[in-house]
């Protein structure tokens, strides 16, 4: 095995671990993988599974630059996700399935899976959650020794490949097994998880007060 392979397995490892616990990001992929089918859920997944490897590559660049960005930004990323969040919950609550399935009918466009991408990487990104694993890897790789640039690469690599590995299985699946939900059925899902992503947003401001 490569050395490039060898970190490789364990940062996708990485990934995968830090993306599997049911958050804001799981949440959307799954409502938006049954309003809008399974392509915007996937697309929605590997938003948040860029951030990871954005993340994942400050931590190997500059643990230091991370730790500083996470320290200084905290404040404003807490109270931009949170936003974020109501505003998603509330469009999510005031969209109905019919708009919904009316505005995708076929197959998704550009500007369609663009979106679903764009506004998921904001959310994971303005996540403060997001980072924390990632400074334990700055912290673990400024106590080791220097990466060369081939087996640096392993670790943004592998992680967002694990990352998107689950937001890939957890929109297919979602597809598969939930696709005959009655309307009634998702129109109940689709305010659940509107009030689900309100209030998560309200806690994420409410703990800079």
């Amino acid at each position: 095995m490569t050395p490039f392979i060898a970190d490789l397995l364990p940062a996708a490892a990485l990934g995968l671990f830090v993306a599997i616990p049911f958050g804001p990001i799981g949440l959307m992929c799954v409502q938006r993988t049954l309003a809008f089918g399974s392509w915007i859920g996937v697309a929605s997944g590997m938003g948040a599974a860029t951030a990871h490897g954005m993340f994942s590559c400050l931590a190997v660049v500059s643990g230091t630059v991370l730790t500083q960005m996470t320290l200084a930004l905290h404040t404003p990323l807490r109270i931009t996700g949170g936003i974020v969040l109501v505003l998603m919950g509330l469009r999510t609550i005031l969209v109905s399935t019919d708009a919904a399935h009316g505005s995708t009918c076929g197959d998704p466009t550009c500007a369609d899976l663009l979106s679903a991408y764009t506004s998921t990487l904001l959310i994971a990104a303005a996540n403060p959650m997001t980072i924390l694993p990632y400074l334990g890897v700055a912290s673990a790789l400024e106590t080791g020794k220097p990466l060369i640039m081939e087996r640096a690469l392993a670790m943004p690599i592998g992680v967002m490949l694990g990352s998107a590995s689950w937001y890939l299985f957890l929109a297919l699946s979602t597809n598969t097994m939930f696709r005959s939900l009655q309307k009634a059925a998702l129109d109940w899902f689709n305010r659940l998880t509107g009030i689900l992503l309100i209030a998560l947003g309200a806690s994420l401001c409410a703990r800079i007060v």
